[in-house]
C-alpha cells in the first residue's frame, strides 16, 4: 500500500444502464473491481457503491459489473454545440472590430469631447 497517496479522483456523474445516476471516478493507479476481481487500469473510469457496513462509497464496480454512460456535465451541455443548429463560420476580424467599434463609438466620441 503506497502511503497518503489517492488512489482515485471524482471527476463528475455517470448514468448507469438501469437508470439511476452514481459518482464517476478515475483510477490514479491500478485498482481491482470489488465485485469480480477484474483489473481497473489507471486513467480507466469506474463507479462505487456503497460499503453494506459503513454506508461510505468503498466498493469499487468496473464497467462490466456496473455499465454507465458518462453524464455530461452543466458547462459541457451548455458549450456543446446544438445539433440541429448549422455551424457557422467564425466571424472575420474586420467584422469583429467593426461590432466593437460601433457599440464603443457614442462612449469612445464623449470621452475624446470631455479632454
Amino acid at each position: 500500500m503506497t502511503g497518503g497517496r489517492p488512489h482515485s479522483e471524482r471527476i463528475g456523474e455517470a448514468r448507469q444502464d438501469t437508470g439511476g445516476r452514481a459518482a464517476l471516478y478515475r483510477a490514479l493507479r491500478e485498482l481491482s473491481c470489488s465485485r469480480c476481481a477484474r483489473a481497473i487500469r489507471e486513467g480507466e473510469l469506474f463507479t462505487r457503491e456503497e460499503e453494506p457496513a459503513s454506508g461510505l462509497p468503498l466498493v469499487r464496480l468496473c464497467r462490466n459489473c456496473a455499465p454507465f454512460d458518462q453524464a455530461k456535465g452543466l458547462l459541457e451541455a451548455l458549450l456543446a454545440p446544438r445539433q440541429d443548429e448549422e455551424a457557422q463560420p467564425p466571424p472575420s476580424p474586420n467584422d469583429a472590430r467593426e461590432k466593437a467599434l460601433s457599440r464603443l463609438g457614442p462612449a469612445l466620441a464623449s470621452g475624446r469631447r470631455k479632454r
